[in-house]
């Protein structure tokens, strides 16, 4: 609903929100969101939420997925740049092959249709 309304500054203030990093956020929503609006100024942001959320996010990494569907819904270089850091061997395999998918360079990075599907 948030994306269609426009309201100004909406970004900027869910953007503060997952920065302070209070307890009890939802920050899964707080990601979506921001994708949804497509929150230019939020990228570093959401690149920092799914770096501090690795050793706890596991092992599903739902927070890290929804920060590369974000990423991918912002789409501007400095977002595809943060897609493409993630897919890097610093990562997990588990969250790697996702921002492989999101920038169609699966079998490029070694993940063949065996190891995706399972």
């Amino acid at each position: 609903m948030a994306a269609p309304l426009r309201v100004e500054g909406l970004g900027e203030v869910l953007q503060e929100i997952l920065d302070s990093g209070a307890a009890g956020l939802n920050k899964e929503d707080l990601v979506d969101i921001l994708g949804e609006i497509q929150e230019v100024g939020a990228v570093a942001s959401l690149f920092r939420a799914a770096e501090g959320s690795v050793s706890q996010d596991a092992p599903a990494y739902w927070l890290c997925q929804k920060v590369i569907s974000s990423l991918g819904e912002i789409g501007t270089p400095e977002a595809l740049e943060c897609i493409r850091r993630m897919a890097g061997r610093s990562w997990p395999d588990a969250i790697r092959w996702h921002p492989a998918v999101e920038l169609g360079i699966e079998n490029e990075l070694g993940f063949g249709e065996g190891q995706t599907l399972g």
